[in-house]
């Protein structure tokens, strides 16, 4: 049947407005969506950089090692995700800026990748780039590894590097990607280890990031167990063990009006204040692989 152009363009724009509305405003400029669909289940939240009441923080060194929502309820944030990957003691492997500076032994290495963000502006870096000292505009860094998404085009499963079970097998997996402006800011947590829901490999987590997001750059964090987006009031994604692991470090938005004071001494977090989140879960596939050891841990 052919269609007249003015019908044509009435469902043209009927699209483009249900493709609108599937973004939800939470803050001044901050929106999420899910993206549910077939075998992937995606959580976004989009963040607008110009916008002049809200900015990104990184977890302080004091905020080492607790879970994303008890990050999140501390600091106030409109969105939060869990960052880099971690040693037994939830030190992060790479740079790390929080909102008061930067984490004592720790810097920027061929090891690992990062994203910087101050303020109106941010970059990611490639884990062949070395930037230290940080540069003076970073009033937020979190590394991660590897970049998946370069000059707008999405690593293919032979350009990214890693084994087998960690690269190309799926997994739950957190990143952030930056439009080719780099005034947009996106926190993506793909869930997975569920009945239909798999997980992601690092290819297809590139590819949805491009296509779905038009992000220019991306960075892989730390995933598996670890991977958790809060937004608003609560953890919107299901964190693949059932319940929030705790992590090394954080990345999250809140209200400029909000921003921590530095003047005050930092309280380090113990056990009896941090607090587990329980997250209603689905049939969880009980058999799992386990990366190569030259791989981050998931």
């Amino acid at each position: 049947m052919k269609l007249r152009p003015f019908v044509l363009a009435v469902i043209l724009l009927s699209s483009a407005a249900a493709f609108g509305a599937d973004w939800k405003n939470v803050a001044p400029g901050v929106d999420y969506r899910e993206f549910a669909e077939d075998d992937f289940d995606v959580h976004v939240t989009r963040i607008d950089l110009a916008n002049d009441q809200i900015r990104i923080i990184g977890s302080r060194e004091s905020e080492r090692g607790m879970r994303v929502s008890d990050f999140a309820k501390k600091t106030k944030a409109i969105a939060a995700v869990n960052g880099d990957y971690f040693d037994d003691k939830f030190n992060p492997i790479g740079l790390t800026i929080g909102a008061c500076g930067q984490w004592q032994n720790t810097r920027d290495t061929k090891r690992e990748g990062f994203i910087a963000v101050g303020e109106h502006r941010a970059k990611i870096s490639r884990q062949s780039e070395i930037v230290d000292p940080p540069e003076e505009w970073y009033q937020a860094a979190i590394s991660g590894w590897p970049l998946i998404v370069n000059d707008c085009d999405p690593l293919s499963a032979k350009e990214l590097p890693g084994s087998d079970a960690f690269t190309r097998a799926p997994h739950p997996r957190t990143a952030a990607g930056l439009s080719g402006d780099r005034k947009t800011l996106y926190f993506v947590v793909a869930d997975g280890r569920r009945t239909g829901v798999p997980g992601m490999t690092l290819a297809r987590l590139a590819s949805f990031m491009s296509d779905r997001l038009n992000v220019c750059t991306a960075i892989n964090f730390d995933g598996g167990g670890s991977s958790a987006m809060w937004v608003g009031d609560h953890i919107v994604n299901r964190p693949s063990d059932g319940v929030e692991r705790k992590v090394g470090d954080h990345l999250a938005v809140v209200l400029r009006a909000d921003l921590p004071s530095c003047e005050q001494p930092e309280i380090a977090m113990t056990s009896s204040t941090t607090s587990t989140t329980t997250v209603t879960k689905t049939t969880v596939t009980t058999t799992t692989t386990t990366p190569t050891t030259t791989n981050p841990p998931l």
